[in-house]
């Protein structure tokens, strides 16, 4: 293709239309256009902040035509303006089809150049199809069981003129690792960290994503509608033809979905410089929070996942229609027979919850059932008979939004009394959340915490760095009457104990176990924040030349309390590692900390904390101000 276009550019020297070409290749400055902003976008052009180079992020040769345009956007516009001016190539054939986005921009900047516009059925006929109207920005919430999923997600959806089409039948733009099936999570978490996926753009009707997000992975969707113009949402679309069929390297801290989708906005409106505000890291909410900054966001709406629609209705159901609704799935009696007894209203009630429950035991299980099957279609047929209407109210939209919590990265100062000593603390997280912060905004027992560097400054020792966090994820789900899920967690990186002189060693802790939650009734019987006492069976491996054998092996219990308030937050911890290998030195740990929250961005925390070695023990007080942003 790119000798085709080589000989193009030579046949256009020769030719009259190209001879307008050279001549306005001589009125205007190329190089002051190349280096025109919008053009950057059209390419992704970008400042890579560790090789330190300006190049386009995109890694297919088919997004260019010159074989410099990766590197040199002067070289790609001028390539581009010789091949936009052919006018004798075939329907679908010629580079304005291909590139409609870099064609349509040009245009606008070089009005009297001459351009002839081709004939692109396929094109017109996709963007037809495509009908785009306005742009709605979907936000699945995170999804903690899921370590692609941890920080949520964002797409596009294409929303059509009409206001009574069905948005299901919409389509939706989403950018994603191309991951091989065959990976598991881990290797999956691996790949995405380290640029090893390519990641593609792609467009697929709403409704296939909605099954995905909120019926499949059980999420709850935020949607919002942006600000863009027809003209801007015609230049996306136009945007969106030109990177299909190419990719871009994915990383899960920066060049991810929601970096990308909003380089792709960038690209369609001269009013939009989002992705520049994501250097180094791009978390969902705060591409949200740079959208409603530069004043895009118009319009918000909630939908609930199937399973908070399923827990909305256990909260409003009985007893009897509970257990009636578990009998109705999960045995062979006649229905009428579980529903003997009963007024309308609690048949109805048993019904809408056996059939949402049937459907999350088919997703759960993630295999066809046709005894389910059947099942759920005699509950159906027997619901029909009985008069129409919502059984349930509708769940209550959640009082703050995902991307109204706190900041994603925190600072916190702490000022420590270790055994007679005092010692000042520096800790810098890059992301996300732990359950002792403020939780407005985020999932309830959830814990997503990613390079967090604690540097220290110890009388006698100077300064030292007391540990570095690679990662630590906690899934504190808890059991209710139609769900089982087991609660988790996973940490690794480096640490010290608090005893002073203690070495720093590293380690990886895996443990598995149950949540339960607790509701303290606060004024109008409203609970007041979110409780949950949890039990996990932890695995822990240290490696460092300060154990007998180079290393430690320990297993035993975690037992806690956690109380999430909007005011005021609580842990209370113990830890206890009877079973070692490779030291014989046990382990019990014991921590409480109160956190109390100022503003959305601040905090302060007071806790305690006794860890024993053997018969030793070491006892360190702190107070810290946590700052969020």
């Amino acid at each position: 293709m790119k000798r085709v276009y080589a000989f193009l550019a030579l046949m256009a020297v020769l030719s009259a239309p190209l001879a307008k070409g050279s001549d306005i290749a001589g009125k205007n400055d190329i190089q002051a256009l190349a280096a025109h902003k919008q053009w950057h976008h059209l390419l992704h052009v970008r400042y890579h902040p560790y090789t330190f180079r300006t190049l386009s992020q995109n890694d297919s040769p088919a997004f260019f035509l010159s074989a410099q345009g990766k590197v040199d956007p002067a070289a790609e516009l001028q390539a581009d303006l010789e091949a936009f001016l052919q006018n004798t190539m075939a329907p679908d054939s010629s580079a304005q089809c291909r590139f409609p986005a870099r064609y349509h921009w040009l245009k606008q900047q070089l009005p009297d150049a001459g351009f002839i516009d081709q004939p692109c059925p396929e094109f017109e006929e996709w963007r037809q199809d495509l009908a785009a109207h306005r742009l709605t920005l979907i936000f699945p919430a995170s999804h903690i069981n899921s370590p692609s999923s941890m920080y949520g997600h964002t797409l596009v959806r294409l929303d059509r003129k009409d206001p009574e089409s069905s948005k299901l039948l919409a389509y939706s733009v989403n950018f994603a690792a191309d991951a091989d099936p065959e990976d598991n999570e881990l290797k999956f978490s691996w790949k995405g960290l380290t640029g090893g996926y390519p990641g593609t753009v792609s467009v697929m009707p709403y409704y296939v994503k909605t099954n995905e997000y909120q019926h499949m992975e059980y999420r709850d969707v935020w949607e919002y509608q942006l600000s863009f113009t027809q003209e801007e949402v015609d230049q996306f679309v136009r945007h969106i033809w030109e990177t299909r069929d190419t990719h871009f390297d994915y990383f899960f801290f920066d060049e991810n979905c929601s970096y990308r989708l909003m380089a792709l906005l960038d690209a369609a409106s001269e009013r939009a410089d989002l992705a520049d505000r994501f250097v180094r890291k791009a978390v969902p909410v705060d591409t949200i929070r740079a959208l409603k900054d530069e004043q895009f966001l118009y319009q918000i709406d909630f939908r609930p996942s199937a399973a908070t629609l399923m827990e909305n209705m256990a909260d409003h159901a009985s007893v009897e229609e509970q257990a009636a609704a578990h009998l109705l799935v999960e045995t062979d009696l006649p229905i009428d027979d579980i529903l003997s007894g009963m007024t309308v209203g609690e048949q109805r009630r048993s019904l809408e919850l056996a059939q949402a429950y049937a459907r999350y035991l088919s997703v759960k299980k993630k295999q066809a059932n046709p005894v389910l099957r059947q099942r759920t279609i005699d509950i159906l047929s027997t619901r029909s008979r009985l008069p129409s209407g919502a059984a349930f109210p509708a769940p209550d939209k959640p009082p703050v939004r995902d991307d109204e919590g706190h900041g994603s990265s925190r600072l916190m100062l702490s000022a420590n009394r270790i055994d007679g000593l005092w010692r000042a603390d520096a800790r810098w997280r890059i992301a996300y959340h732990d359950i002792m912060d403020v939780p407005s905004g985020f999932v309830p027992g959830a814990q997503i915490q990613m390079g967090e560097f604690d540097l220290g400054y110890l009388e006698g020792e100077g300064v030292q760095l007391n540990s570095l966090t690679v990662v630590d994820v906690l899934s504190l789900s808890h059991m209710t009457d139609f769900q089982s899920p087991v609660a988790w967690g996973v940490s690794g990186g480096l640490d010290r104990f608090q005893a002073p002189g203690s070495e720093l060693f590293g380690y990886l802790n895996i443990g598995f176990g149950r949540a339960w939650h607790t509701r303290v009734p606060g004024p109008e019987d409203r609970p007041t924040g979110d409780g949950r006492l949890f039990v996990l069976g932890q695995v822990t491996a240290r490696a460092d030349n300060q154990f007998r054998d180079g290393y430690q092996l320990t297993a035993g219990p975690r037992v806690c309390w956690l109380w999430q308030g909007a005011l005021t937050q609580e842990l209370i911890s113990f830890t206890w590692e009877p079973l070692t290998a490779g030291d014989d030195h046990t382990r019990r740990a014991l921590l409480i900390e109160e956190g109390f929250t100022g503003a959305s961005d601040d905090q302060l925390r007071l806790g305690f904390e006794r860890e024993w070695l053997g018969s030793q023990a070491t006892n360190r007080w702190h107070l810290s101000y946590a700052w969020y942003f």
